[in-house]
């Protein structure tokens, strides 16, 4: 089957499954980028059919800082899918966007051993070329691959769950672009469910519209929705919903003649 992965908005995704395309790949990232997918988008790409391949990226060569790079993009990455309600089966895949030298590669197995440890309950995947992705399966067995075309030097890893097989410069991906009025990458899977997309069948959890609402009101500040929350948590989340209340109070009161 095949999918695209791009930098745009999709705002009408129907023209891709009428073009043969089954998934779509979008940038799971704070809603600060540009890049980020945003609630209404995942739900418009499911609606219409399409499963969803979730990918963060910040930059091209953050896995080469570590582990400690890990914790922080697997936390962020975490609360971000939380705050979207993606479902928990669904696998984030960390980018390793450029060609490693072998020194970076102890580097790099530790970023994803904070990844993989701090993003769960979701599925961690890596996102590279050829030589990277085959060494770091082969050090840490649990990841989900997604292989880019680029800098594999012609090769494909057969363990690969998602193939990026071709770039925007590429003929079928720039006679595509033409059409949908953005650029694409192309990409073949065989198994959607394998590779950890979010599919359509998938139901939203129970707390969706909840987890919404209390962002929107200011009750909290981040989702979290499956976390446990201390006795501070929920006394501040009382606070935060009982300010809507004095605000209120204050406004009436302000109307009053007094002696």
């Amino acid at each position: 089957m095949k999918g695209i992965d791009t930098c745009a908005h999709i705002q009408d995704a129907l023209p891709l499954k009428e073009r043969g395309i089954a998934f779509v790949c979008r940038y799971l990232v704070p809603l600060g980028y540009a890049k980020a997918l945003t609630a209404d988008e995942a739900e418009g790409i499911l609606r219409q059919g399409l499963g969803l391949l979730l990918c963060w990226e910040l930059d091209a060569k953050r896995a080469a800082e570590g582990a400690r790079a890990g914790t922080q993009d697997g936390e962020r990455a975490r609360r971000c899918a939380a705050e979207l309600c993606v479902p928990q089966s669904t696998t984030i895949y960390f980018a390793v966007d450029y060609v490693p030298p072998q020194r970076d590669y102890d580097a790099i197995e530790a970023y994803f051993r904070a990844a993989s440890h701090y993003c769960a309950p979701y599925g961690c995947g890596i996102y590279g070329p050829f030589d990277i992705v085959e060494e770091m399966v082969r050090r840490i067995p649990t990841l989900y691959v997604w292989q880019c075309v680029g800098g594999s030097a012609g090769k494909i890893s057969p363990l690969a769950d998602v193939y990026q097989y071709q770039w925007q410069g590429g003929a079928e991906a720039q006679a595509l672009a033409a059409q949908l009025g953005y650029a694409v990458d192309m990409n073949t899977c065989e198994d959607l469910r394998k590779a950890g997309m979010w599919l359509p069948e998938e139901k939203k959890p129970w707390y969706t519209d909840t987890v919404a609402w209390a962002l929107k009101e200011g009750v909290v500040t981040e989702a979290r929705p499956t976390d446990y929350a201390t006795r501070a948590e929920v006394m501040q989340m009382i606070r935060n919903y009982n300010r809507r209340f004095e605000e209120e109070d204050t406004k009436n009161a302000s109307g009053l003649l007094t002696d």
